[in-house]
């Protein structure tokens, strides 16, 4: 849908360019609507088709058949499977951002590439299951995931910008696969159900990773005991709050260093290390050789199809 909709706009609108086999990439930024408030996007959209709008600016404002309202007011994502199930599709202000446009049948051998190479077994069949359930499209804002991808892409090159967005756009369609609620009165990981000062505390882990993180700090942040902090996090998620917060920086070192040309250097302190020694220590305990060394062999593994 907003893959043939910026393909009919003037050539000035977006600059497109291809991230793998199959995957499409097109930054752009659409003028605001002059007369109106609102300019209208017609909703259509190829079969096997999958959508990512990384939204920086503007706002988009989707209602489907049903009656239900999705709006993505940026910074948000946006994700679209099906747009059979939608009624209208309008944007306001200057619309503008990364749009990944997955075709599902040529793209199939690059995701799986990507995604064995991660770690990650993704299965399209439940990604579809899912996004039918939700009209086929679905809105993320102001969730831990989304705050942490637009904490991080501030600090990169538009070129390493839109590499990275095929990376989440992949790690997205994973998610779904493997998503567990969080909500209040929902379980985790572990069966355990998850009070909301525990989520806080995740939420604040996962966007903060480049500060120093101590449960001193996080006990006065969040006014709770060290004890109720320490037991509830282990219980809630089945590992002690620092190994979960040592596991979180190494998986964003890992993206950025599979995704981005930054600097080992400053990848280690953009997720809280200090020092090189210590970070690259964790790391090879982690991945089993260095963070040099794993930038190597992602250039001919998982970067190839780019």
């Amino acid at each position: 849908m907003l893959k043939e909709y910026l393909l009919s706009q003037d050539s000035g609108t977006g600059r497109w360019s291809h991230g793998m086999p199959g995957v499409q990439i097109c930054r752009f930024s659409l003028p605001e609507p002059e007369q109106e408030p609102l300019r209208s996007v017609p909703v259509c959209g190829a079969p096997l088709q999958f959508e990512a709008l990384f939204c920086m600016t503007g706002r988009l404002t989707v209602r489907a058949l049903q009656g239900t309202s999705y709006t993505v007011d940026a910074p948000a994502i946006f994700l679209l499977s099906d747009s059979s199930a939608l009624r209208s599709c309008q944007y306001s202000g200057n619309l503008g951002g990364v749009l990944i446009a997955v075709d599902a049948k040529a793209a199939k051998e690059s995701l799986v590439t990507v995604c064995s190479t991660l770690g990650m077994r993704l299965d399209t069949r439940i990604v579809k299951e899912k996004m039918t359930a939700r009209n086929g499209c679905m809105a993320l804002c102001g969730t831990p995931w989304t705050q942490s991808f637009f904490e991080t892409v501030r600090y990169l090159s538009e070129q390493e910008q839109e590499r990275y967005c095929v990376f989440k756009s992949v790690e997205l369609l994973y998610l779904l696969c493997t998503e567990v609620s969080e909500s209040n009165g929902s379980l985790s990981g572990s069966g355990c159900p998850v009070s909301h000062s525990l989520l806080e505390v995740k939420a604040y882990i996962q966007t903060h990773l480049s500060d120093k993180l101590t449960i001193a700090f996080l006990c006065k942040q969040f006014s709770l005991s060290p004890t109720f902090l320490k037991e509830g996090f282990r219980r809630a998620y089945g590992m002690p709050i620092h190994s979960f917060l040592v596991q979180q920086r190494l998986r964003r070192a890992q993206e950025l260093i599979c995704t981005t040309r930054m600097p080992i250097q400053q990848i280690a302190q953009a997720v809280g290390y200090e020092g090189m020694s210590q970070f690259n220590a964790a790391f090879k305990r982690e991945y089993g050789m260095t963070p040099g060394q794993y930038r190597k062999m992602s250039e001919t593994a998982t970067l190839r199809p780019f």
